[in-house]
């Protein structure tokens, strides 16, 4: 583990400055962990499927692990193209689960599958989202199925924009036992005090499901 720990934002591709910028210190602000921009890089070709004309994010993954700051306690991708696995039409972002780097695309939460434009807010906020969710997966957290939480799969924007920018209790409280074991200060100090309204305390049937 780097000595002094922090996450790194890497634009794969061109993806605008501003918008790393911007994602950059509103992740700072929520958690206590650094986010640092780090040097963009080519999107490798290898990944382009050129029938379904979207990149694969798996391999996008492999390539951060492989050619990422080694220095980096977590490794961000951000890239304006689409992203596929092969079992989904499409994914908003991707993670290793309990590893190092997590992707997330600007794409559909853009508007460029053909959908409305988003506004420079409504795009902040919906990068935040995905950004936290595949994070989430690095620290250990599989789909939660707690209504409104973070962790909750989301397979469309509508399902996206209704979830609150919160993880549950349950979740919290995994992800400070996580950090407290990796001797760390947890990192929702401040997130934590986010209490939205179905996000706050799982029922007694919720369960969590691990990526596979």
């Amino acid at each position: 583990m780097a000595k002094h720990p922090f996450l790194g934002l890497v634009a794969l591709g061109p993806v605008d400055p501003a918008i790393l910028r911007k994602l950059c210190a509103t992740l700072d602000r929520l958690l206590l962990l650094p986010v640092r921009v780090l040097d963009p890089k080519p999107l490798p070709r290898q990944s382009y499927h050129i029938t379904r004309r979207q990149y694969h994010a798996a391999q996008l993954l492999e390539f951060l692990i492989d050619d990422g700051e080694t220095e980096a306690f977590r490794i961000l991708g951000v890239t304006a193209k689409d992203l596929f696995i092969p079992i989904l039409t499409f994914v908003f972002g991707e993670a290793q689960l309990n590893g190092k780097a997590a992707i997330i695309s600007l794409f559909r939460p853009r508007g460029d599958d053909g959908g409305p434009p988003a506004s420079k807010r409504v795009l902040l906020g919906r990068l935040v989202k995905l950004s936290l969710h595949e994070l989430g997966h690095t620290f250990g957290l599989g789909h939660c199925r707690e209504d409104g939480c973070l962790m909750e799969f989301s397979s469309s924007l509508e399902e996206l924009d209704r979830k609150n920018p919160a993880f549950c209790r349950y979740c919290r409280i995994f992800l400070n036992d996580y950090f407290r074991n990796q001797g760390l200060l947890p990192p929702l100090k401040r997130y934590a005090e986010i209490h939205a309204p179905n996000a706050s305390t799982p029922t007694a049937g919720s369960s969590h499901k691990r990526r596979p």
